[in-house]
């Protein structure tokens, strides 16, 4: 499997299409799962914001799309939210943020598994565009756990972290797009590949547990 930017099957014009599809609503739904959980622990910001709402202008930021088409990994704007709106110190509001990796994972569960159908039903061309899908989907999965500014796993361990943890993500915050820098670093490390392996054995494991399906 190939993954790189999804413009990487610009040679498979309806596997592209499908990633491209996929991917962008996956960013979506993201915000709206965010904005949810944050209502249902009492902070309705980013529902009066209108992020509840499936609209594409209101959720997408241009530049995460432009780098999920070319490297792979891309994001939608930062939901609004208030820590004084929810209970214990705001600590509460932790879920919110882990919300979003969790929904990552779902969805490359999802594409995975109708995947490995249409790999078993011998539509290789679409069981190849979901798999493809369900890649991209647990890389942004794998990502968001990362303690990096601005994305989910960073603003969760603002809430739950110590000062110096506090402290070190500001610092990293204070350089525009660091996180690009330290994920390149992490990835050369095999720190990426090894989270993002992890969650996939965790999908194919239940995959594997449905019966008729041959991974």
């Amino acid at each position: 499997m190939r993954l790189g930017g999804i413009i990487n099957y610009l040679d498979q014009p309806a596997v592209m299409m499908i990633c491209a599809i996929i991917m962008v609503m996956a960013l979506i739904i993201h915000n709206i799962v965010q904005a949810y959980v944050a209502s249902r622990l009492g902070d309705n910001s980013a529902r009066f914001a209108g992020f509840m709402r499936f609209e594409p202008q209101q959720h997408l930021d241009p530049f995460g799309v432009i780098m999920l088409f070319i490297f792979g990994f891309g994001w939608s704007r930062m939901i609004p939210t208030n820590s004084r709106n929810y209970r214990g110190r705001g600590k509460q509001e932790v879920w919110v943020w882990y919300s979003g990796p969790i929904t990552y994972f779902v969805i490359a569960f999802i594409c995975y598994l109708i995947g490995v159908i249409c790999y078993n039903a011998g539509q290789q061309q679409l069981g190849q565009a979901f798999v493809a899908s369900g890649g991209y989907s647990v890389l942004h999965a794998a990502i968001h756990l990362f303690p990096v500014f601005p994305l989910d796993g960073a603003k969760a361990a603002m809430i739950w972290g110590n000062n110096d943890l506090r402290r070190l993500i500001q610092q990293l915050a204070s350089f525009p797009y660091s996180f690009l820098l330290i994920f390149l670093a992490l990835s050369l490390l095999g720190v990426t590949g090894a989270v993002i392996s992890f969650l996939q054995r965790v999908i194919f494991a239940v995959i594997g547990l449905i019966p008729g399906l041959q991974i």
